[in-house]
């Protein structure tokens, strides 16, 4: 079915998405009964329980179900995910943003299957068996504008392993895919702009694609969400962030070229903590990328 969604841009749940379609308002998953459409919320609410739904290797995107207490059960919105292409349905994503704020589009999925994971926490603490469907996207990518600006990585990939050969573009970008959709799970947006529209920004290594490892190329918090601006600031060394959240600017970026750029650079950053991994790849990402663009005295 054709829907009003743009993977990437945030939308109102309450006008938005159930004032159009109907179902259910509250809860992870939602099931119009006058549309084909079966809607799942991913975000916060597992992660206050103890889980979080996540994307594996494969680019298949494990998601929990409902069931806030007890073992989850094969019903209602559970069985409405596992049996959506039998009964014609289009299964959709949301990417919850906060209490109180939009939603993110994910785009359409497909459920492929499902499996049991005991020993997860219900809502009083007490284990119980949690259903974990396995999803697929049905989108090319997650929308992000990302993808033009990773010619780079791409050319400095064939240049590690001496291979221009199609099939090695393609595992890469197959890489830079899975590394955007591990990302936007930990950032919800662009640390100097505040946007959170994923069609107007990029997904930035902190740790830049060359000198990472298999493992942290396609790891989420070896990242930022930038605007374009931003992450090539960012991407060539001209800022970075320090430790405690603090922007820090290379005193060779030309001041005609800050006050061009629109950004404003002194202001302090947005105050969302970064991780413990984000903070090990921003140690590297001072020291190496930042610090190349410090002036050099004989």
């Amino acid at each position: 079915m054709e829907l009003p969604f743009e993977v990437g841009a945030l939308y109102n749940r309450q006008k938005q998405i159930h004032g159009v379609f109907g179902g259910q308002q509250q809860g992870g998953i939602s099931t119009p009964k006058e549309h084909p459409l079966v809607i799942a919320f991913t975000g916060e609410a597992g992660v206050s329980h103890g889980y979080h739904d996540f994307w594996d290797d494969d680019e298949v995107f494990h998601y929990f179900g409902e069931g806030q207490v007890g073992d989850m059960k094969y019903v209602a919105g559970n069985r409405a995910i596992g049996e959506h292409v039998r009964d014609g349905k289009t299964l959709v994503v949301f990417q919850m943003m906060g209490k109180g704020r939009p939603y993110r589009y994910l785009g359409r999925f497909i459920c492929q299957s499902s499996y049991v994971q005991p020993g997860m926490p219900d809502r009083e603490g007490q284990l119980r068996s949690a259903i974990v469907f396995r999803l697929k996207s049905l989108e090319a990518s997650l929308g992000l504008a990302a993808g033009e600006s990773d010619q780079a990585e791409v050319d400095a990939a064939f240049d590690d392993v001496g291979a221009t050969s199609a099939r090695r573009e393609t595992e890469v970008r197959t890489k830079q895919r899975l590394f955007r959709e591990r990302l936007i799970g930990v950032e919800k947006g662009c640390r100097l702009t505040g946007i959170e529209d994923l069609r107007f920004l990029r997904a930035s290594h902190i740790k830049p694609w060359a000198d990472s490892t298999h493992s942290e190329r396609v790891d989420g918090e070896n990242g930022l969400l930038l605007a374009p601006h931003a992450d090539l600031l960012f991407d060539h060394g001209w800022i970075s962030f320090s430790s405690n959240g603090r922007l820090l600017v290379s005193s060779e970026l030309p001041s005609e070229v800050r006050g061009r750029l629109g950004l404003n650079l002194d202001k302090h950053l947005r105050r969302e903590v970064f991780s413990h991994k984000q903070l090990f790849f921003l140690d590297f990402h001072r020291d190496i990328v930042f610090e190349s663009r410090r002036p050099r005295f004989q």
